[in-house]
């Protein structure tokens, strides 16, 4: 009997519909009759259908919200969403996130394969309404979940629906569901709350059924964890169910889903070793997450503070932000806002305890939000960033389901059966209206970033974003002040830090913040131009400072330089520097930044136009010619090829031999010896720039051809490609 008891008191066992207490239901109540559970069960879809109308009413216009931020580079620059091949799909698989863009050592092969679905699958390309309609599909379907999951843990319909309701609209989902790349939470959620609940089902069940439902559980982790790493806190949530109602089989259940669950994660966490091995280090800078540069103790306990704004956030949620980089949030430093926050968030750890011995489905959601919220709290191990709105997509679940039952439990103090539903909706209805709202903030980067700046203000990234946002969306750059203003409050902000501890692209928006201003005061012949450009330089050349710190550093760690590993702001800051030197009358620097621009980015074809439009000036038309040639043989650019053949044509020598002019256009003529002379010139600086970017065979073919048709010597190319 005692057993027996036991195995009844765990919700979704026998207890699927007992109350908050988690206590069965008695056993002389009998079980519903066919036409009672057919009742339910329309009940139960005429519930999620309005379920559903809600969530799509309060994201309704996030259809118009466009590709912003991040989903710039994930959707538009990832050349493996472009086309459903072979290739792309292998490259899928055996690369990070993030390739070929950076590295922050994630992998999510699942997640990039959806996007594929959508730019080919679907058609929508580059267009975002098609990516923002997944989107919410997915979410619904995570909603229907956990108004099944409130079903089987709180025991009510009603309570379930409000408890489904209440996340389903929560204002801080809107960076997982309106930011397009917050997929990754959405399916990872997804495979938690489905898997868990298939576990369930698992052990309510026996032979072939029990094996069905476990398959499933298999299934569900590895779309889970091939979509988010978070998603292994699976295994935490089965566990905690487990500990929570303990039944008379309890290890045979919790051991069959470790079965089902840590083979779909063995297997991802070694392949997703495997590509990480293949993959340059990933880097958190300092300025995305203070703790990753902080004391071991100092980390943890503002983390503990963090947690804290957390949990105000869920319950009051007006304060909305896609960033809460340096300094928004401060290391802890002893203050008392540091200490109360420190001191919450431990009470509510504490309240766990007392939780266990007054609700046990409080106790197991409150569990819930703080294991699938542990990955990504800052306490086990610095990540990529120091809060986001998007981590409490699913912790919010428990916690929420904690506000149902506290709610409820008023209620049933004040002895009155519609205080609870009527609190519970009226928080519904606000934060539908936030979520609305804040959906048409998520328009464009200029709406976003004037309106999150307003509440972080401390933030350096938000106030950079702010200034390219202006900076892009005007081609004319008639704000161009405006946008100072902004890069300088985002300066400001970082000016105390070191070198080892900066944001270099912040240096480079400003270099060409001023220099365009520059640009506009020479034009106007108001103001003094030169100071502007003077102080372009100045930011120019502390970006660069940063990156050659972050250079040496990496060095330093690997015990040799790093070819080929080059911060993207660098080059970019050459090639500004190299105008603001020209613009100050300074060719010969104007000259070597561009040179080092070329140097660092062989591939960009902007570089080779660079230089030669500054050897035109000095009258150097042979050198520019050859240049424009290197350029041409490195990255094949048309661009290239028509300057080099406008060159050629500009020639006054009489035996000029460089054009075959009965070809429309005009065609280079590789006979003529100046051309040869060019092409052999660049060649040991072609081959040496192919090997660099990992373009060996390509090099060996090209080295060939200037020996054989150009004849040129093969001392020089051997030096470079034995």
């Amino acid at each position: 009997m005692k057993d027996q008891k036991s195995h009844r008191s765990r919700p979704g066992v026998a207890g699927i519909n007992a109350p908050a207490s988690g206590k069965p239901r008695p056993s002389g109540e009998s079980a519903p009759t066919a036409g009672v559970r057919a009742d339910q069960r329309s009940q139960r879809i005429l519930i999620g259908l309005v379920l559903c109308a809600l969530t799509l009413l309060a994201y309704s216009n996030s259809f118009r919200a466009g590709i912003v931020l991040d989903n710039k580079a994930l959707l538009l620059q990832d050349p493996r969403i472009r086309a459903v091949t072979g290739e792309n799909l292998s490259l899928i698989f055996e690369h990070t996130y993030w390739w070929p863009r950076g590295e922050a050592g994630i992998y999510r092969p699942l997640t990039t394969l959806s996007y594929l679905l959508n730019y080919v699958g679907l058609g929508d390309g580059d267009q975002a309404a098609g990516y923002h309609r997944v989107n919410l599909v997915l979410h619904m379907v995570n909603m229907l979940l956990v108004f099944a999951l409130g079903r089987r843990l709180l025991g009510q319909v009603g309570r379930a629906a409000l408890l489904a309701a209440l996340w389903a609209v929560h204002p801080a989902s809107t960076e997982s569901v309106t930011n397009i790349i917050g997929r990754s939470d959405l399916l990872a959620a997804m495979a938690i709350l489905s898997g868990f609940l298939m576990y369930v089902k698992s052990t309510q069940t026996a032979g072939p059924r029990r094996l069905a439902w476990l398959t499933g559980l298999g299934m569900a982790t590895a779309a889970g964890v091939y979509s988010k790493e978070s998603a292994v806190m699976i295994i935490g949530v089965i566990a905690l169910y487990e500990l929570t109602w303990p039944g008379r089989r309890r290890w045979f259940d919790f051991l069959f889903g470790c079965v089902a669950t840590g083979i779909p994660i063995t297997g991802m966490l070694l392949q997703r070793a495997s590509v990480l091995a293949g993959s340059s280090p990933a880097e958190f800078p300092f300025t995305d997450n203070p703790i990753a540069g902080a004391g071991f103790w100092t980390g943890r306990l503002t983390a503990l503070k963090v947690v804290a704004h957390y949990l105000a956030q869920v319950v009051w949620p007006r304060r909305l932000s896609i960033d809460y980089s340096y300094s928004q949030i401060s290391l802890v430093s002893g203050s008392a806002g540091d200490w109360i926050s420190v001191a919450v968030t431990l009470l509510a750890a504490a309240s766990l305890v007392g939780l266990w011995r007054w609700n046990r489905t409080a106790f197991f959601l409150a569990g819930f939000a703080l294991i699938v919220f542990l990955p990504t709290s800052n306490l086990l191990f610095p990540i990529g960033t120091i809060r986001a709105d998007r981590f409490l997509y699913l912790p919010a679940v428990g916690l929420l389901g904690c506000v149902v039952i506290a709610v409820y439990a008023l209620g049933s103090q004040m002895r009155s059966p519609m205080v609870a539903p009527v609190i519970l909706l009226v928080m519904t209805t606000g934060f539908a209206v936030r979520t609305w709202a804040r959906n048409g903030e998520w328009s464009d980067e200029v709406t976003l970033a004037s309106v999150d700046v307003q509440t972080n203000s401390r933030s350096f990234k938000l106030h950079r974003l702010m200034a390219a946002a202006m900076f892009d969306a005007d081609p004319s750059h008639a704000n161009v002040d405006r946008v100072v203003e902004e890069i300088d409050k985002s300066l400001a902000i970082l000016a105390p830090l070191p070198d080892l501890r900066n944001a270099p692209d912040a240096y480079q928006l400003a270099g060409a913040a001023y220099l365009v201003k520059g640009d506009r005061l020479q034009m106007a012949g108001t103001g003094n131009a030169e100071a502007a450009y003077r102080l372009a330089r100045e930011h120019l050349q502390r970006c660069i400072q940063i990156n050659k710190a972050y250079e040496q550093q990496r060095e330093a760690t690997l015990g040799k330089p790093a070819p080929g590993v080059v911060a993207r702001t660098e080059p970019e800051a050459y090639g500004l520097l190299s105008v603001v030197h020209q613009r100050l009358g300074d060719m010969d620097g104007a000259l070597r930044a561009a040179h080092e621009a070329q140097r660092m980015a062989p591939q960009d074809p902007r570089r080779y136009s660079q230089i030669a439009g500054l050897l035109l000036i000095r009258q150097r038309a042979d050198e520019a010619a050859a240049v424009l040639m290197e350029g041409m043989l490195i990255t094949s650019d048309l661009d290239l090829r028509s300057q080099l053949v406008r060159l050629y044509a500009s020639s006054t020598d009489p035996g000029n031999c460089t054009l075959v002019t009965d070809t429309n256009p005009p065609a280079i003529n590789p006979r003529c010896q100046v051309v040869r002379d060019h092409i052999c010139a660049t060649a040991p600086d072609v081959l040496m720039a192919l090997v660099d970017m990992g373009r060996r065979q390509e090099a060996m073919q090209k080295k060939q051809a200037f020996i054989s048709d150009y004849r040129c010597a093969p001392g020089p190319l051997n030096r470079v490609l034995p």
